[in-house]
Formats: C-alpha cells, structure tokens, sequence
C-alpha cells in the first residue's frame, strides 16, 4: 500500500471516530459495528446505525448524511410522518428553485449511481425499441408500435408465441399429450423457425417495450424517494463535505440560503458539527 494511502486512511479513520463521539455527545446513540439495515446507514428516533462493510471515507459521508436528519428531525418532528417540508428548514425561500437545485446536487452526488445507470438504461432501451420498430416498419409501412399490430399478432396468436406477447418466459402445459415446452424471448429462432424476421421483432419489441415500463417505473420511485425534503436537505450536506466548490456552482441558491440559516442558528448543531469537521 502506499504510504500517502495509509496516512489517508488513518486520518479518515481519526475523523471518523471524532465525529462519532460528537454525535454521541449529543446523547444519539451510535452504532458503528453492524450491517445497517437496509442501507448504508438509517436514522430512526435517537438512534444512528453505519454499516461496517463500507470503507471509512463513505462511513464518514453516511455518518454526516444520518447526522443531518438527526438535525432535521429536531426541527420538523413529523419528518417520519411526512418526510419533512422546506418551509421548515429554509422559510421565506423560492421553495421551487430550492428543490430544483437541491435534487441536481442529488443526482450529481449520488454515490449509487441509481439516476445514471437506470437513466443510461431507459436510452439503451429506447434506442432498440426504435431499431425494432424501423425493422417492423421495413415490411409494413403502417406499422404503430404504441398499438398491437394486426397484422403480425394474428400469425402469433396461433401458435404457442401468443404467450411470449405478455410474457418473456413461459412454460406451457400440453392439455392432449401431457409434459410442458418452455419458451422464451432470447430463443425465439430456436423456439419458432417458422417465424419471420419482422415476426420475431415484435415479439422482441415487446418484450423491450415491458422492460422500459419497468426501469421508467423504478425511476419513478427513485425520483420520489429523493425528492423527500428530509432526502434533499441530508444529501446536500454530505455533498457540502465532500466538494463544496461543486456544490455553489450546481446549486449556488441554495447554497446562500443554507449559509444564511446556518448563521441564524436554525440547524442547531449542525452548525458546530460543520465549523469541526467540514
């Protein structure tokens, strides 16, 4: 290892442990050796739970990220009700440009990389449902993929592929001669020679067209899931901590109104949490 590594370790591992006991100083109980459930770490009530699988340079970001809802609970007690309101912790603000630029720090930030990998994974698809449908289209000029087709489906519909329109993998139950035949979409040459190119393109369409709702529905969630005030307002503090420069150019309104309420003392501690260790 590195020697400018191990000295950087060491120092986050010093960091680390002091923030904890500030925390704990403050009477919020601390737990440092677990799996965390569910998450990298949670806050519930007067406790604050980091997982020990993560290396100490994300604990420290996590511990900062729990810490602030910690702060956020002793301003707004309904935050485990109904996720918490701007208006508490930023009154007398443009709430709508704060929750723009609070949710770009979000995504910008995001240590998962959920918004750009389902994001990246919403335009792949897209992109192949167009090449399905310019395949489609090749034969039949009418051709409308936000419609069933026809023309193609009632080729399908007689055979065992009708299924495969709803499903990309099944298992059918031979009713006269017993036993069961699988068949899926990433087999549909194999499965159904018969079949011609534009044929089995609907069916891929298909196919592709219930993976999109999927991911768009995943990201539906996701979006919701951090546009909660108590999301917004904790991953703009961890973000604050680890590239404050950044921050003020994504975000450099809600940045002064944070800096603002911070000098007036309305995020309690989190103001000398911040003058110790940010």
């Amino acid at each position: 290892m590195n020697p400018a590594d191990t000295a950087l370790n060491t120092d986050n591992e010093t960091i680390f442990k002091e923030m904890v006991d500030y925390v704990r100083s403050l009477g919020v109980t601390v737990n440092t050796t677990t799996k965390a459930r569910g998450h990298q770490g949670f806050f519930l009530k007067n406790r604050i739970d980091i997982s020990s699988n993560i290396s100490t340079e994300r604990k420290i970001e996590v511990l900062i990220h729990e810490f602030t809802h910690y702060i956020h609970a002793q301003i707004d007690s309904d935050i485990t009700k109904n996720h918490g309101q701007l208006e508490k912790l930023f009154p007398d603000s443009d709430f709508a440009r704060l929750e723009k630029e609070l949710f770009e720090v979000t995504k910008q930030f995001d240590k998962n990389k959920g918004f750009r990998l389902l994001q990246e994974k919403r335009a792949s698809i897209l992109l192949e449902i167009k090449d399905c449908s310019a395949k489609i289209k090749n034969k039949y000029p009418d051709f409308k993929r936000s419609e069933p087709y026809k023309k193609i489906e009632k080729l399908i519909r007689k055979t065992d592929a009708k299924y495969l329109l709803k499903y990309d993998r099944v298992r059918v139950k031979n009713s006269f001669f017993g036993g069961t035949k699988d068949y899926s979409i990433s087999t549909l040459a194999l499965d159904f020679p018969q079949f011609d190119e534009e044929t089995r393109e609907y069916l891929l369409l298909k196919s592709k067209q219930r993976m999109l709702k999927r991911v768009s529905s995943r990201i539906n969630r996701l979006n919701n899931y951090y546009k909660r005030p108590t999301e917004l307002f904790a991953r703009f503090v961890e973000a604050l901590f680890v590239d404050t420069n950044k921050v003020t150019q994504i975000a450099p309104y809600a940045y002064l109104v944070f800096c603002k309420e911070l000098t007036n003392d309305r995020f309690l501690e989190l103001a000398e949490f911040i003058n110790k260790f940010f």
